[in-house]
Protein backbone atom coordinates (compact mmCIF):
# COMPACT_ATOMS: atom_id res chain seq x y z
CA UNK A 1 0.00 0.00 0.00
CA UNK A 2 1.24 3.48 -0.88
CA UNK A 3 0.69 6.11 1.80
CA UNK A 4 -0.71 9.60 1.25
CA UNK A 5 2.64 11.36 0.90
CA UNK A 6 3.95 8.79 -1.59
CA UNK A 7 0.87 9.04 -3.81
CA UNK A 8 0.71 12.84 -3.77
CA UNK A 9 4.43 13.25 -4.47
CA UNK A 10 4.44 10.63 -7.22
CA UNK A 11 1.37 11.95 -8.99
CA UNK A 12 2.58 15.54 -8.64
CA UNK A 13 5.90 14.79 -10.31
CA UNK A 14 4.26 12.94 -13.21
CA UNK A 15 1.54 15.57 -13.61
CA UNK A 16 4.11 18.37 -13.88
CA UNK A 17 5.78 16.45 -16.70
CA UNK A 18 2.42 15.86 -18.41
CA UNK A 19 1.40 19.52 -18.20
CA UNK A 20 4.62 20.47 -19.97
CA UNK A 21 3.84 17.91 -22.68
CA UNK A 22 0.34 19.34 -23.17
CA UNK A 23 1.79 22.87 -23.47
CA UNK A 24 4.31 21.59 -26.01
CA UNK A 25 1.47 20.02 -27.96
CA UNK A 26 -0.41 23.31 -27.94
CA UNK A 27 2.61 25.16 -29.30
CA UNK A 28 2.99 22.59 -32.07
CA UNK A 29 -0.71 22.80 -32.94
CA UNK A 30 -0.50 26.55 -33.46
CA UNK A 31 0.93 25.83 -36.89
CA UNK A 32 -1.30 22.87 -37.76
CA UNK A 33 -4.42 22.90 -39.89
CA UNK A 34 -7.34 21.69 -37.82
CA UNK A 35 -9.87 19.36 -39.36
CA UNK A 36 -13.15 21.31 -39.56
CA UNK A 37 -16.46 19.86 -40.71
CA UNK A 38 -18.03 22.74 -42.69
CA UNK A 39 -21.48 21.15 -42.71
CA UNK A 40 -21.57 21.13 -38.90
CA UNK A 41 -20.57 24.77 -38.39
CA UNK A 42 -24.00 26.42 -39.02
CA UNK A 43 -25.58 24.09 -36.46
CA UNK A 44 -22.88 24.80 -33.87
CA UNK A 45 -23.34 28.54 -34.26
CA UNK A 46 -27.09 28.21 -33.79
CA UNK A 47 -26.99 25.57 -31.04
CA UNK A 48 -24.41 27.41 -28.93
CA UNK A 49 -25.78 30.88 -29.79
CA UNK A 50 -22.38 31.98 -31.09
CA UNK A 51 -21.78 35.50 -32.34
CA UNK A 52 -19.37 35.49 -35.26
CA UNK A 53 -16.11 33.83 -36.19
CA UNK A 54 -14.31 34.67 -32.93
CA UNK A 55 -16.73 32.70 -30.78
CA UNK A 56 -16.93 29.85 -33.30
CA UNK A 57 -13.12 29.62 -33.35
CA UNK A 58 -13.05 29.48 -29.55
CA UNK A 59 -15.48 26.55 -29.53
CA UNK A 60 -13.60 24.70 -32.28
CA UNK A 61 -10.25 25.15 -30.54
CA UNK A 62 -11.64 23.97 -27.19
CA UNK A 63 -13.20 20.90 -28.77
CA UNK A 64 -10.05 20.11 -30.73
CA UNK A 65 -7.85 20.32 -27.65
CA UNK A 66 -10.28 18.46 -25.38
CA UNK A 67 -10.04 15.35 -27.51
CA UNK A 68 -6.27 15.35 -27.05
CA UNK A 69 -6.54 16.05 -23.33
CA UNK A 70 -8.86 13.08 -22.76
CA UNK A 71 -6.71 10.69 -24.78
CA UNK A 72 -3.53 11.99 -23.20
CA UNK A 73 -4.82 11.66 -19.65
CA UNK A 74 -5.85 8.06 -20.26
CA UNK A 75 -2.31 7.28 -21.40
CA UNK A 76 -0.95 9.17 -18.40
CA UNK A 77 -2.83 6.93 -15.97
CA UNK A 78 -2.02 3.78 -17.94
CA UNK A 79 1.64 4.36 -18.75
CA UNK A 80 2.89 6.62 -15.95
CA UNK A 81 0.77 6.80 -12.80
CA UNK A 82 -0.10 3.11 -12.41
CA UNK A 83 3.46 1.79 -13.00
CA UNK A 84 5.47 4.58 -11.36
CA UNK A 85 3.27 5.45 -8.40
CA UNK A 86 1.48 2.18 -7.63
CA UNK A 87 4.01 -0.36 -8.90
CA UNK A 88 1.80 -1.96 -11.55
CA UNK A 89 3.69 -3.88 -14.23
CA UNK A 90 2.74 -2.56 -17.65
CA UNK A 91 2.27 -5.27 -20.27
CA UNK A 92 3.93 -3.33 -23.05
CA UNK A 93 5.22 -4.90 -26.25
CA UNK A 94 8.73 -5.47 -24.94
CA UNK A 95 7.52 -7.20 -21.77
CA UNK A 96 5.03 -9.40 -23.61
CA UNK A 97 7.57 -10.55 -26.20
CA UNK A 98 10.00 -11.73 -23.54
CA UNK A 99 7.60 -13.16 -20.95
CA UNK A 100 5.44 -16.20 -21.53
CA UNK A 101 2.51 -16.70 -21.62
CA UNK A 102 1.76 -12.97 -22.03
CA UNK A 103 2.60 -12.94 -25.73
CA UNK A 104 -0.56 -14.99 -26.40
CA UNK A 105 -3.46 -13.12 -27.98
CA UNK A 106 -5.78 -13.77 -25.04
CA UNK A 107 -3.69 -11.25 -23.07
CA UNK A 108 -4.17 -8.47 -25.66
CA UNK A 109 -6.68 -6.61 -23.49
CA UNK A 110 -4.67 -6.97 -20.29
CA UNK A 111 -2.81 -3.77 -19.45
CA UNK A 112 -1.11 -4.46 -16.11
CA UNK A 113 -0.03 -7.12 -13.67
CA UNK A 114 -0.70 -6.27 -10.03
CA UNK A 115 1.36 -8.33 -7.58
CA UNK A 116 0.21 -8.09 -3.97
CA UNK A 117 2.43 -8.36 -0.90
CA UNK A 118 1.07 -11.85 -0.17
CA UNK A 119 2.09 -13.01 -3.65
CA UNK A 120 -1.40 -12.86 -5.15
CA UNK A 121 -1.30 -11.88 -8.84
CA UNK A 122 -4.16 -9.98 -10.45
CA UNK A 123 -4.49 -8.86 -14.05
CA UNK A 124 -5.91 -5.45 -14.88
CA UNK A 125 -7.73 -4.36 -18.01
CA UNK A 126 -7.94 -0.58 -17.73
CA UNK A 127 -10.85 1.42 -19.16
CA UNK A 128 -11.41 5.18 -19.14
CA UNK A 129 -15.19 5.36 -18.73
CA UNK A 130 -18.55 3.70 -19.10
CA UNK A 131 -18.67 4.03 -22.89
CA UNK A 132 -15.21 2.57 -23.49
CA UNK A 133 -16.53 -0.87 -24.44
CA UNK A 134 -19.42 -1.85 -26.69
CA UNK A 135 -21.26 -5.17 -27.03
CA UNK A 136 -18.85 -6.86 -29.43
CA UNK A 137 -15.84 -6.01 -27.27
CA UNK A 138 -17.56 -7.14 -24.06
CA UNK A 139 -18.24 -10.58 -25.58
CA UNK A 140 -14.65 -10.76 -26.87
CA UNK A 141 -13.30 -9.81 -23.45
CA UNK A 142 -15.35 -12.56 -21.83
CA UNK A 143 -13.86 -15.06 -24.26
CA UNK A 144 -10.31 -13.84 -23.70
CA UNK A 145 -10.68 -13.85 -19.92
CA UNK A 146 -12.14 -17.36 -20.02
CA UNK A 147 -9.17 -18.53 -22.10
CA UNK A 148 -6.68 -16.98 -19.67
CA UNK A 149 -8.33 -18.53 -16.63
CA UNK A 150 -8.70 -21.93 -18.31
CA UNK A 151 -5.26 -22.22 -19.93
CA UNK A 152 -3.21 -20.45 -17.25
CA UNK A 153 -4.91 -21.07 -13.90
CA UNK A 154 -1.62 -20.75 -11.99
CA UNK A 155 -0.59 -17.48 -13.67
CA UNK A 156 -3.31 -15.32 -12.18
CA UNK A 157 -5.69 -15.23 -9.22
CA UNK A 158 -8.27 -12.78 -10.55
CA UNK A 159 -8.88 -10.47 -13.48
CA UNK A 160 -10.11 -6.93 -12.84
CA UNK A 161 -11.60 -4.48 -15.29
CA UNK A 162 -10.88 -1.06 -13.82
CA UNK A 163 -12.66 2.15 -14.78
CA UNK A 164 -10.74 5.11 -13.39
CA UNK A 165 -13.63 7.60 -13.33
CA UNK A 166 -17.35 7.20 -12.73
CA UNK A 167 -18.97 4.69 -10.38
CA UNK A 168 -20.42 1.22 -10.58
CA UNK A 169 -24.04 2.40 -10.92
CA UNK A 170 -23.20 4.46 -14.02
CA UNK A 171 -21.67 1.59 -15.98
CA UNK A 172 -23.51 0.05 -18.92
CA UNK A 173 -24.56 -3.60 -19.02
CA UNK A 174 -21.52 -4.31 -21.18
CA UNK A 175 -19.50 -4.54 -17.98
CA UNK A 176 -21.86 -7.28 -16.77
CA UNK A 177 -21.64 -9.14 -20.08
CA UNK A 178 -17.83 -9.33 -19.96
CA UNK A 179 -18.22 -11.13 -16.62
CA UNK A 180 -20.69 -13.55 -18.20
CA UNK A 181 -23.90 -12.00 -16.89
CA UNK A 182 -26.74 -11.91 -19.41
CA UNK A 183 -29.46 -9.32 -18.90
CA UNK A 184 -32.24 -9.62 -21.46
CA UNK A 185 -30.62 -10.94 -24.66
CA UNK A 186 -28.77 -14.23 -24.37
CA UNK A 187 -25.19 -13.53 -25.40
CA UNK A 188 -22.61 -16.25 -25.96
CA UNK A 189 -20.65 -15.70 -22.77
CA UNK A 190 -19.31 -17.83 -19.91
CA UNK A 191 -20.07 -17.08 -16.25
CA UNK A 192 -16.79 -15.75 -14.81
CA UNK A 193 -18.25 -13.83 -11.88
CA UNK A 194 -16.12 -15.69 -9.33
CA UNK A 195 -12.84 -14.69 -11.01
CA UNK A 196 -13.52 -11.49 -12.99
CA UNK A 197 -14.46 -8.27 -11.22
CA UNK A 198 -15.29 -4.70 -12.25
CA UNK A 199 -14.32 -1.70 -10.15
CA UNK A 200 -15.07 1.92 -11.01
CA UNK A 201 -14.13 5.31 -9.57
CA UNK A 202 -13.35 5.22 -5.85
CA UNK A 203 -13.63 1.42 -5.79
CA UNK A 204 -11.00 1.14 -8.52
CA UNK A 205 -8.45 3.42 -6.86
CA UNK A 206 -9.01 1.70 -3.51
CA UNK A 207 -8.56 -1.76 -5.07
CA UNK A 208 -5.38 -0.57 -6.79
CA UNK A 209 -3.91 0.61 -3.48
CA UNK A 210 -4.69 -2.42 -1.32
CA UNK A 211 -8.07 -1.15 -0.15
CA UNK A 212 -7.11 2.39 0.87
CA UNK A 213 -10.39 4.31 0.43
CA UNK A 214 -8.79 7.76 0.20
CA UNK A 215 -6.52 6.93 -2.73
CA UNK A 216 -8.49 8.88 -5.32
CA UNK A 217 -8.36 12.00 -3.13
CA UNK A 218 -4.59 11.63 -2.88
CA UNK A 219 -4.33 11.37 -6.67
CA UNK A 220 -6.38 14.53 -7.04
CA UNK A 221 -4.20 16.35 -4.50
CA UNK A 222 -1.14 15.38 -6.50
CA UNK A 223 -2.68 16.86 -9.65
CA UNK A 224 -3.73 20.10 -7.97
CA UNK A 225 -0.34 20.43 -6.26
CA UNK A 226 1.30 20.17 -9.70
CA UNK A 227 -1.01 22.87 -11.03
CA UNK A 228 -0.16 25.16 -8.12
CA UNK A 229 3.54 24.75 -8.76
CA UNK A 230 3.42 25.06 -12.54
CA UNK A 231 0.88 27.90 -12.80
CA UNK A 232 -0.21 26.30 -16.06
CA UNK A 233 -3.23 28.58 -16.44
CA UNK A 234 -1.01 31.65 -16.88
CA UNK A 235 1.10 30.06 -19.60
CA UNK A 236 -1.68 28.25 -21.41
CA UNK A 237 -4.00 31.26 -21.56
CA UNK A 238 -1.49 33.10 -23.75
CA UNK A 239 -0.98 30.08 -26.00
CA UNK A 240 -4.73 29.55 -26.33
CA UNK A 241 -5.19 33.19 -27.27
CA UNK A 242 -2.55 32.76 -29.99
CA UNK A 243 -4.18 29.57 -31.21
CA UNK A 244 -7.60 31.20 -31.46
CA UNK A 245 -6.16 34.27 -33.15
CA UNK A 246 -4.43 32.08 -35.72
CA UNK A 247 -7.68 30.27 -36.54
CA UNK A 248 -9.59 33.54 -36.93
CA UNK A 249 -6.92 35.03 -39.14
CA UNK A 250 -6.77 31.92 -41.27
CA UNK A 251 -10.48 31.99 -42.13
CA UNK A 252 -11.64 35.58 -41.71
CA UNK A 253 -10.68 36.94 -45.12
CA UNK A 254 -12.19 34.03 -47.03
CA UNK A 255 -15.39 33.23 -45.12
CA UNK A 256 -16.71 36.55 -43.76
CA UNK A 257 -18.85 38.63 -46.12
CA UNK A 258 -20.35 41.97 -45.03
CA UNK A 259 -19.43 41.21 -41.44
CA UNK A 260 -21.26 37.87 -41.41
CA UNK A 261 -20.09 34.28 -41.71
CA UNK A 262 -20.90 32.90 -45.15
CA UNK A 263 -21.32 29.13 -44.86
CA UNK A 264 -20.93 28.47 -48.57
CA UNK A 265 -17.65 30.37 -48.59
CA UNK A 266 -16.49 28.26 -45.64
CA UNK A 267 -17.58 25.13 -47.48
CA UNK A 268 -15.61 26.18 -50.56
CA UNK A 269 -12.49 27.01 -48.54
CA UNK A 270 -12.47 23.62 -46.82
CA UNK A 271 -13.89 21.33 -49.52
CA UNK A 272 -12.82 23.21 -52.65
Amino acid sequence: MKNEDEVIAGVKSIAIWWFSQRRKKLVEQLNETMSINPFLMPFLCDYHDLDGLDELAELIVASHLMTGHNTGFGKLVDEKILPNVFGAKKLDKKFRESNQPFSESCFDEIDHIITRRNGKVELLSLKAGKWTIQLTMSVQLNGAFHEILTKHPRTVSDIVVGVFYGDRSSLTDKYDILRGINRGANHDVVDLTDRVFVYAGREFWAWLNDGQEQTQEWVMRGITAALDEEKINETSSKLLAQFKKGVVEKYHKDVVRNGELDWELLLKKING
